[in-house]
């Protein structure tokens, strides 16, 4: 089995591969590099990234990066496929993070498949994408911090 840990977007996105090829260790690099690249165009916390500078009226959609324009696309239909209940801008500020984080858990989950990888598991701010398994998926329990409220076990988990 091989682990990685990458701190990135407020959290830490884990990595664990129980079929490592010749290619994952390139794999793994590349992820890194696309989460930093992620977390600097769409972070809230960060003022020069995309999102905080078209929030704030410094940018146009057309001057951001063109992941922009596809992930607020995206957050509008999960808008309308929840009648609301999801939003792309919580409080009435920009903040498509309630998607980003398990589009780039996608992200990394497609870069490790394409590695040749077929058993895996890719978890980054709480959102968990699998292949392969069974592998258990503890869901913490919101109520009462450091214990679980239910495991999941499976293969192909997301």
């Amino acid at each position: 089995m091989l682990r990685h840990a990458e701190p990135v977007m407020g959290t830490v996105f884990s990595i664990a591969v129980r079929d490592p090829g010749p290619g994952t260790a390139a794999a793994l690099e590349r992820i890194a590099e696309r989460l930093h690249r992620i977390d600097a165009v769409f972070s809230t916390y960060r003022p020069d990234s995309d999102i905080s500078r078209l929030d704030r009226g410094e940018l146009v959609l057309d001057d951001c990066d063109p992941e922009v324009r596809a992930v607020l696309a995206a957050c509008r239909d999960v808008a309308a496929e929840t009648d609301g209940h999801f939003s792309e801008r919580p409080g009435g500020r920009l903040d498509p993070s309630g998607w980003v984080k398990g589009w780039a858990v996608e992200q990394a989950a497609g870069l490790l498949r394409s590695s040749g990888a077929r058993q895996y598991c890719v978890s980054g701010g709480g959102d968990v994408q699998t292949a392969g398994g069974p592998w258990r998926i503890g869901i913490a329990d919101p109520r009462q911090p450091g214990l679980l409220a239910a495991v999941l076990a499976g293969d192909d988990l997301a």
